[in-house]
């Protein structure tokens, strides 16, 4: 019995804690970047997609603050503008809850440094 009660206890505590770490009021809000990974990508809608929520759909390399490749899918409401530097936070379980647009120099060099070297990979491809 006192086994039972110890695991029981334990199986509680563990619960607990991962309820406050993952379930967290503030790491549940799209917009709070907290518990989140940062990525960063540039709209490209020759490949985006309609999805039967009406939203579209797009699915593209992104960078995090490391210059680390990661292919992301999020929506959107409205197709979004052609070339656009976009912000993802990606939550570990639930993928991209929120995106903002950003400026070029709001990145990170590191993830500057990929987009430059994927812009003269590209127009060295087109010569």
């Amino acid at each position: 019995m006192k086994k039972f009660i110890v695991i029981l206890g334990l199986a509680i505590i563990v619960f607990a804690g991962f309820s406050i770490f993952f379930f967290s009021p503030d790491k549940l809000m799209p917009e709070n970047s907290s518990g989140k990974k940062i990525y960063y990508t540039v709209i490209k809608n020759e490949g985006v997609k309609v999805n039967n929520d009406k939203r579209y759909e797009y699915t593209l390399d992104s960078y995090d603050e490391k210059g680390n490749r990661k292919s992301l899918i999020f929506t959107a409401k409205k197709k979004l503008r052609e070339d656009a530097y976009v912000e993802l936070y990606v939550a570990p379980l639930r993928g991209v809850t929120y995106w903002q647009e950003v400026m070029w120099n709001d990145m990170p060099s590191n993830v500057q440094k990929e987009y430059i070297k994927y812009c003269d990979r590209h127009l060295k491809s087109n010569k």
